[in-house]
């Protein structure tokens, strides 16, 4: 069985392009920039300490799924790291969900098909294999065996995952979903770290990395800092991208929010600081270790330019209340 007319939208925040591919499927299509903006994901910055690849995948979905559920959608996730108890039970669980999403005429929200290391939707099921949407092929479906899933060789970052739609309104309440990601913005920018201080968040993710660049009689830590470093910094300069154009929109409809204007100079100014850190070390980073102390300096200025847009977001959400 393989599902007609689906596609990955195109987004380097894969799990965004793995939503706004589903949803529109069911007949909800937003534009990618607006999709990043309402369900938070433009307002994100997740580090762990070796600052690798899969960092921007580390999400916490007991907040991830309300902003979603804004979007008048609700979904069901199961998942499981190899190392996890019960994992063999929990990955046959996922295997079978797979199967019937697409059984029911919709495709699944999968991590790490085919190796990519990145999200992407299983839209076709036949026997054991799975036909796939990944980044590297997001509108013609590629066969995989599903006993090869998740990689072996993965087994550091990889899990068995799927996020299956479970229902949808026929419309959503856009003011009650925007406002809601811009508290979102706020609350995350101003996250503690994990309990295990594995991760950051936020305000303080900006200053560990900066610190950690900054401090060049130090080595980067990680089988591979320079392909990490520049990893998050392409998807951190995509998110903030999309958060300067949301931003934008929402201060063309919401006039009594004026400080809205202010916060859209800076998401802008925050974007610009991270092109030129991404310029400077591009994918897969080979040269972060001459231009780390360059980076570093970028880094700052996001910060400092992401400090005044949360603040003007902040007095945006007193006027919008």
């Amino acid at each position: 069985m393989l599902l007609p007319d689906v596609a990955l939208m195109e987004h380097r925040i894969t799990l965004v392009g793995a939503l706004g591919g589903l949803l529109a499927h069911a007949g909800r299509r937003l534009e990618p920039w607006y999709l990043a903006g309402v369900t938070g994901h433009a307002f994100r910055l997740t580090l762990d300490l070796v600052i690798s690849p899969s960092a921007p995948h580390e999400l916490n979905f007991h907040e991830v799924f309300p902003l979603w559920e804004r979007l008048g959608v609700w979904f069901k996730r199961v998942a499981a790291r190899p190392r996890d108890p019960g994992y063999a039970d929990v990955r046959a669980e996922v295997i079978e969900r797979v199967v019937q999403a697409v059984q029911r005429g919709r495709p699944a929200i999968v991590y790490d098909l085919l190796g990519c290391e990145e999200y992407g939707l299983v839209v076709g099921v036949e026997g054991d294999r799975w036909a796939c949407l990944t980044p590297g092929a997001p509108t013609e479906p590629q066969w995989m065996e599903v006993a090869s899933w998740p990689p072996a060789d993965h087994a550091a970052f990889t899990r068995a995952e799927v996020i299956a739609l479970l229902d949808l309104t026929p419309d959503f309440d856009r003011r009650a979903a925007e406002v809601a990601s811009l508290r979102f913005a706020v609350d995350h920018f101003w996250a503690p770290a994990s309990r295990d201080m594995w991760l950051q968040h936020g305000r303080q993710a900006y200053q560990f990395w900066r610190t950690t660049l900054a401090a060049t009689g130090m080595p980067l830590h990680g089988p591979e800092p320079g392909r990490g470093h520049s990893y998050n910094l392409a998807v951190l300069h995509a998110a903030r991208s999309d958060a300067a154009a949301y931003l934008a929109d929402l201060a063309g409809r919401y006039p009594e929010a004026d400080a809205l204007q202010r916060a859209v100079g800076a998401y802008r100014r925050v974007a610009d600081a991270l092109a030129e850190a991404s310029a400077l070390a591009p994918y897969p980073g080979a040269p972060l270790a001459e231009r780390r102390a360059e980076v570093a300096a970028c880094l700052d200025r996001a910060l400092a330019a992401e400090t005044e847009g949360i603040e003007a977001i902040e007095r945006a959400l007193r006027a919008l209340r």
